[in-house]
Order: structure tokens, then C-alpha cells, then sequence
């Protein structure tokens, strides 16, 4: 901690009063509205003359590839070359242009655009002059435009070239994350610079390090106060320093200081405590500058005697991997959608996610940092070698090393990242080269964040892969368990961990994380359903690796949460065998032999051995027309020792359930309708049940919505989930029984999307008419721009109107 001179402190506390009295100069404005958008190339629109009336007013994040073409119709097209990896979904060429008017004050400070992520190849001009170009997807960066502004109106240019195929997933194309536009003043810190980590960190002390660097862009040498605060989430100081340098004109220097919290509320997934990092920036008394940043106070080590280890107790990842998109909003990065499937994994027990394969969005990051989830942030899916025709691999070798830097610096105050992955099985992995880009990219890391471990996802088990393993800190396999003993006679010291395992062989991996302890958990492909890889987890690859899902499919369809949110049996299962008690008993039954869910399950014939990302073929249903009397397969899942299931109040016997079961039971039980009971025994005693209900024709419709209140800012959302039920209160799954669904929104919002999480249905997001899926479809509402109510009809087919109202307030 740095300590302030008792002759100082009333010029510190004349500071921090000045602080609250003068307005600061720095200003972070939101750009995200009004952005003007044309698909297709324009030859002259770069130009600032350029006529733009005629192009279409969107909001940022924006996804153009998702959205329904001019007819009304559908955006998918069976003859895209992105083909079954983009989900039947086109990239193409974009244009975005934005008038931005900036006062005679503004043109004289320092002026940023900044952009979160493009996809991809983007060219920007302000005015008619190029400024910048990104090819990257999936990184930040940001344009300087200082000195070249001027006073009234100003237009930005964009041009997107979403060249196809470039992806091995849906990626979405534009503006995919959100702009904003920093106007700072010429002495400021440089937001790119903030630093703080906790190399200490326990129940008594924290260290908090902290790091910037001041810049003084004037014309005039400067005395410069920096005041840093750290502040509770109540509200309370709780360290703070001051510190003066004088810096002369057009310099800049690196401002650290140590600071200290006594007792402080430590950073963990199961308590996420936060702190913000204040840093306020004054030149003679007046503010310049103000950085606020949010951190938590913890440690992270790693070793494969004990595991991992977060503030010194041990942590086993109970992991998922995610893509970036958000189904019915494609690939556009709305931070509420973004923030959403965060609290779906953590409330369906899932304490880490991996980002594949790339680096994830702020709003995921902020969000993981508020729940307790922890975050392996991951950079490539390829280096020098493609993958697709058109991907990332003709930029690597120009661009890795500002792509890696604005990973790691967007992402090194957050406490929810745990590792940075330098790469996902790429097709240099364990060759002389792949060791040495693997190299490069790790010292590159260590150089801008000591503090966290780096690993990579590592695919093959060829001679030279140990190469490749040692310039890691963390062994990532993907779908190698087979090896974990063999590797650790071998390497004892490798800490390993699973970045890629199938839904199928969850009891495995999870197996080989509590009974290892170098390994330190596992990864499932995937936890929440994505666009694009068409079908892997239902007919799979060929046997020749070239083939997945045919149109109309669209979805991978192998999240264990489905794409609108919706847990799937497996991940009730991954709750029993991670012992999470959220739901300690769930019983599902097996698809009839002869009958199908979907079709086309067989589709391709393979040899094993032939990675299977398929889930079991189970249903939350004793709704089973057709099959009367005949035996059908129930599977218990139970974190008590022991079930007995009920049919219709006769008990089918009762059954040990433990780790020999892989904490499961199985009956054969002849289908009558009624009540299929499962109850769970702990010490003898009845501790829990779960009940499947025959359910009768739809009577009822059910609208939930997430939340009733939003910020009248554009970009606030809300998700009505529709479900079906009989004159019981049943939910309605047999899918004979879905029913056409149509919401119409009207007021201070309008609706961004909707779906149903079918595979194979390729309704358009926008249409606002969607047919159920086992019972169920999910809308989004936007709020808008100004304050109101906004009212939802939601009209189901043969089912009395529903209304539901919702309140966008001034933010």
C-alpha cells in the first residue's frame, strides 16, 4: 500500500473533494443506434457525400447473415458455400455508416471508436479517408480519430467482407458486438493500460497491484495527481493512493501502485465479490480522467499434486464449451443474451465455460464475473493452416500478435478468467513449427498477464506432442482420457485437463477429475446449443469426416441446454454425477424402438471407433400414444443411494443407485398412461421425487417472462418463454400436439427474435409466427429509445389470446 504523508492529506482530501465538485472530461458515449446498413457492395460509399437516406437504420450489435431477406422469407440458402458449417446461413459483403456530430470542443481532445468485434475483414473511413483495417472476427480494437473529426456532422464507414466459407461454426456477419466512441482529454489515462491482479489474496490481506499508463498529449508540460480508490461493493473505500509526477509534453509513463484491503470478501465461484479499482487523473486541481474498473481479490495456482487451487481450496472445473452466437439473435453479441446463457449454465451447475474458439465478449465476461463462473478465454481455432478455405489462417502470421494482445488486455481484470488458450487442435500441433508459434504465443501472453496460466486444446497423440505439452502451463486434451495415466507416468509434473469431452461419456471424464489429481476436470461439447456444425449431435459425422447434417438443418443440436434455454436430460444427468443438488433425482424416457424424435438419426454409417456427440435419446414424457402396453426403457438418474419408481401408485421395486451405477437406474416399464413417479432414499427416508405426467390435448398457454422491467436504451431485452399444457396444468411434449404461435409486440419495445430450438425448422427469427417444439417456443423483446409500456399478444392456435405487459423506464 502506498501511504500518504500526513502533510499531504489535506491536499489528498482537497483532491478527492474535487473529485465529486468538477465534471470530468473523459466521456464514453454510445454509439450503438442509428447506424445505416446495405448489404451488398456500394462502390462509393466510403464517400462522406455518399446518399445513405435509402439504407436501413439498425441497432448494434447487428447480425446481417440471420436476418429474413426482403420478401419476409427466411435468410437460409441449402447452396451457401458455408454450407452445413454456417448452419445453411450467408456471409457476403456489408456496409455500415454512421453520423456522428461532434462539437469545436471535441475535435481539439483525443477521440476513439471503439469496436468490440467485427465479422470480419472490415475497412473503416471517417470522412472519405481510410483509418483502419481488422480482419480478425473476434477481437477489439479501437480507431483513432483525433485530429481528424471536425465540428457537425462526421460519417463513419465500414465495409464488411464476410468471405465464405471462413468458419467451422455459425459466426454472424458486421457489427457483432457493441461500439462505443471515447472523448478524453489530452491528458488521460490510456484505457488499454489498466492492470490490476492480486498476487496475495487470503481471508486476512489482499495485494492488490495496480498498473497504467499516464499520457499527457497536451502541448504544456503537466503536474499530474493520480488519486486511486479501491471500493467496496457497499459503496466503502477501502484502500486508496496518491501519488504526483510531473510529465512533459506529448510523454507518457507507467503509473503503479500497491494497495491493500484488510479482511477483504474474496473472488470465487461460489462467492463472487467484487471490488472497483477508481482512477482519477487531475492537472492543477481540475479532473481529467476517470478509469473505473472492476476486479476481485484472488489467487489462482495450479500443480498436479493438488489440483487447482482459488484462494488455496481446491476447485474441480465442472466445464462447458459455448459458441458465440445466440440462435434466434445469430451471431449479434447482445450483452442481456450474452449475460443469459452465463446464468443458464451456472444455474444447471456448470462452474466454468470455455470460449471456443475465440476470445469471449465483455458482456460474458462481466456476466461470469458477476455469478461465479470460471473462464478459460480462448484465442485461435487456427494458426498458419486453414481449417476452411477462408478463415483466419490467411491473417495469422500478420496479425497474431495484436489479436493475442487484445485478448489478454480486454480480458486480464476480469476474476472469472482462468486460463488463456493460445489455440483449439491446431493442424500445426506437435511439428517443429507448431512449437514454435505455440512458443511465441505463450511468451507473448506471459509478457502482458503473468498471473494466469496459458494452455492449449490438444487433439493427436503423435511422437512429438510432449514438444507441444511442455510450453504449457495446463495440458488441454480434447477427447484423450484414454491417456491420462499413461501421460502421467510419463510427465508427472503435467497438470491435465479436458477441454473437449462428449455428452456421452460424461461419468468418465468426471470419473478421472475426482480420482486424479492432475487432472482437474473436463469440458462437455457443448453445454448450449449453436448454429452451425448441422446434426453433430444427432447423425454425427461420416465415417469420412466431410458430412454432417443436410438441409434444412441448421443447429448442432448437442447442447445439453437447448438453443432457447430449455435443459436437456443430459444436463440433469451432469447435475447428478457433479453432486450439485439442484435437481438430485430426474427420470427420462428412451425414444420407442421403431418411432423417431427427428428424423434421419441413421443417416450415416460408421466404423468405430467414431467420436459420438450424441445425446442419449431420452424425453422428459409419459406421453407415449400408440405404444400401450409395451415395454419402454426409463432411466433414473439420482444422487440418493437408492429410487423406486411408482406407476400409477404400484411400486416397480426399488434399486441401488452409486458410482458402480454411474448414479443411474434403469427399469422396463409397460407403457399405461397416468403418473410415473421416481422416488430418491437417503438413510431409508423418502428425500426427493420426480414426476412425469401423461398429458392430455392443449388447454392452456403459459407465458413466463425473464424480467418485467427495461431500460428504455435500445438494447435491453426480455425473454417470454410459451409453453403448452393440458386442462391439468401438464406440460404438453408429444410433438402431434404442438401449436402454430404468433406474438405481435406493440409500445416502447418490438420483437428481436424468436425460435423454438428445432433443428430442422428454418422459420425465419423475425417472422413472429413459429410453430411450438415439444410444447415450447421463446421470443425476445428490445426495448427501445424512449420510456413506455410495451404490450405482448402471444395468439396460440385454438387457445385463448394471451397478454402480457412489460415497462421500459428512461435509463
Amino acid at each position: 500500500m502506498v501511504l500518504v504523508p500526513t502533510s499531504a492529506r489535506n491536499a489528498f482530501a482537497a483532491l478527492i473533494f474535487l473529485a465529486l465538485a468538477l465534471p470530468l472530461r473523459a466521456e464514453q458515449r454510445n454509439v450503438s443506434q442509428d447506424w445505416l446498413f446495405h448489404q451488398g457492395d456500394v462502390a462509393s460509399a466510403s464517400s462522406a457525400a455518399y446518399d445513405d437516406h435509402a439504407w436501413h437504420k439498425v441497432a448494434v450489435p447487428h447480425d446481417w447473415s440471420i436476418a429474413s431477406k426482403p420478401d419476409g422469407s427466411a435468410p437460409y440458402d441449402p447452396n451457401t458455400p458455408g454450407g452445413q458449417n454456417s448452419g445453411y446461413l450467408p456471409g457476403g459483403i456489408g456496409w455500415y455508416r454512421r453520423h456522428i456530430a461532434f462539437s469545436a470542443a471535441d475535435v481539439s481532445r483525443i477521440v476513439r471508436l471503439n469496436f468490440e468485434a467485427i465479422y470480419m475483414d472490415a475497412d473503416i473511413w471517417l470522412n472519405g479517408q481510410h483509418l483502419a483495417q481488422h480482419h480478425y472476427g473476434y477481437t477489439a480494437f479501437s480507431v483513432d480519430l483525433t485530429g481528424k473529426v471536425h465540428a457537425g456532422d462526421n460519417v463513419v464507414a465500414i465495409r464488411v467482407n464476410h468471405a465464405d466459407p471462413s468458419s467451422r461454426w455459425y459466426a454472424g456477419s458486421g457489427l457483432i458486438r457493441p461500439v462505443s466512441l471515447d472523448v478524453l482529454n489530452r491528458v488521460h489515462l490510456d484505457p488499454d493500460s489498466i492492470f490490476v491482479r492480486t498476487p496475495e489474496a487470503s481471508p486476512a490481506l489482499a495485494q492488490v497491484l495496480t498498473h497504467a499508463v499516464v499520457v499527457n498529449d497536451s502541448t504544456q508540460a503537466c503536474n499530474i495527481d493520480v488519486v486511486a480508490k479501491i471500493v467496496a461493493a457497499n459503496g466503502d473505500v477501502v484502500a486508496q493512493s496518491h501519488q504526483t509526477k510531473s510529465l512533459a509534453a506529448g510523454m507518457k509513463a507507467d503509473w503503479d501502485a500497491t494497495l491493500s484491503i484488510s479482511n477483504p470478501a474474496l473472488w470465487s465461484p461460489d462467492s463472487p465479490n467484487l471490488y472497483t479499482l477508481v482512477q482519477d487523473v487531475y492537472v492543477h486541481g481540475a479532473a481529467t480522467d476517470e478509469r473505473r474498473t472492476r476486479f476481485g481479490a484472488r489467487t489462482i495456482s495450479v500443480d498436479a499434486v493438488h489440483g487447482l487451487l482459488i484462494n488455496g481450496k481446491p476447485v474441480l472445473l465442472r466445464g462447458g464449451n459455448i459458441h458465440h452466437d445466440n440462435y434466434m439473435l445469430g451471431g449479434a453479441g447482445w450483452p442481456d443474451a450474452d449475460a443469459r446463457k452465463v446464468a443458464l449454465m451456472k444455474a444447471a451447475g456448470y462452474n466454468a465455460i470455455r470460449s471456443a474458439h475465440n476470445p469471449a465478449s465483455q458482456a460474458t465476461l462481466n456476466a461470469a464475473d458477476e455469478v461465479g463462473m470460471l473462464v478459460i478465454d480462448e484465442a485461435f481455432d487456427m494458426w498458419n493452416v486453414s481449417k476452411t478455405p477462408m478463415d483466419y489462417a490467411r491473417f495469422f502470421k500478420q496479425d497474431w500478435r495484436q489479436d493475442l494482445d487484445s485478448l489478454v488486455i480486454s480480458g486480464r481484470n476480469h476474476p472469472s478468467v482462468l486460463f488463456w488458450s493460445i489455440g483449439n487442435e491446431i493442424p500445426e500441433q506437435g511439428t517443429p513449427l507448431g512449437v514454435e508459434i505455440g512458443r511465441k504465443l505463450a511468451e507473448r501472453v506471459r509478457a502482458l498477464d503473468p498471473s494466469r496460466p496459458i494452455t492449449e486444446a490438444i487433439s493427436v497423440d503423435t511422437p512429438h506432442i510432449a514438444d507441444q505439452f511442455a510450453i504449457l502451463d495446463v495440458a488441454g486434451y480434447n477427447y484423450n482420457e484414454p491417456l491420462f495415466v499413461r501421460d502421467h507416468q510419463t510427465y508427472p509434473q503435467r497438470v491435465m485437463l479436458t477441454t473437449e469431452s462428449t455428452p456421452k461419456s460424461a461419468f468418465t471424464y468426471r470419473r478421472a477429475a475426482e480420482t486424479m489429481p492432475w487432472v482437474i476436470g473436463d469440458f462437455v461439447w457443448t453445454a448450449v446449443d449453436y448454429l452451425g456444425e448441422t446434426g453433430i449431435g444427432w447423425m454425427g459425422y461420416s465415417q469420412d469426416w466431410q458430412k454432417l447434417g443436410p438441409y434444412p438443418w441448421h443447429l448442432a443440436y448437442c447442447g445439453e441446454i437447448d438453443a432457447t434455454g430449455r435443459k436437456r436430460p443430459a444436463a440433469y444427468y451432469r447435475e447428478v454425477i457433479w453432486k450439485t443438488g439442484i435437481d438430485p433425482i430426474s427420470m427420462f424416457v428412451q425414444q420407442p424402438a421403431g418411432t423417431e424424435d427427428l428424423p434421419d438419426r441413421h443417416m450415416f454409417t460408421v466404423t468405430q471407433p467414431h467420436t459420438d456427440w450424441s445425446l442419449d435419446d431420452v424425453h422428459p414424457s409419459w406421453t407415449w400414444p400408440g405404444q400401450e402396453g409395451k415395454p419402454l426403457n426409463v432411466v433414473v438418474y439420482s444422487e440418493f443411494p437408492e429410487v423406486e419408481v411408482f406407476l400409477n401408485g404400484k411400486s416397480l421395486g426399488r434399486k441401488a443407485v452409486n458410482v458402480d451405477t454411474e448414479y443411474k437406474a434403469t427399469y422396463a416399464v409397460p407403457y399405461r398412461a397416468g403418473r410415473l413417479v421416481a422416488v430418491g432414499y437417503q438413510d431409508g427416508h423418502a428425500a426427493g421425487q420426480w414426476t412425469l405426467r401423461t398429458a392430455g390435448k392443449p388447454a392452456s398457454v403459459d407465458v413466463s417472462v425473464d424480467r418485467t422491467q427495461l431500460r428504455a436504451n435500445g438494447e435491453d431485452l426480455a425473454y417470454l418463454t410459451i409453453t403448452l399444457a393440458d386442462d391439468n396444468g401438464t406440460p404438453v411434449y408429444n410433438q402431434e400436439d404442438d401449436r402454430r404461435v404468433s406474438v405481435r409486440v406493440v409500445g416502447a419495445g418490438e420483437l428481436a427474435g424468436m425460435g423454438n430450438g428445432k433443428p430442422d425448422d428454418v422459420t425465419s427469427f423475425q417472422s413472429g409466427t413459429w410453430k411450438t417444439f415439444h410444447g415450447r417456443v421463446v421470443a425476445v423483446v428490445r426495448a427501445g429509445l424512449h420510456a413506455g409500456p410495451i404490450a405482448v399478444q402471444v395468439d396460440v392456435d385454438g387457445l385463448p389470446v394471451q397478454q402480457i405487459y412489460l415497462n421500459a423506464v428512461s435509463p
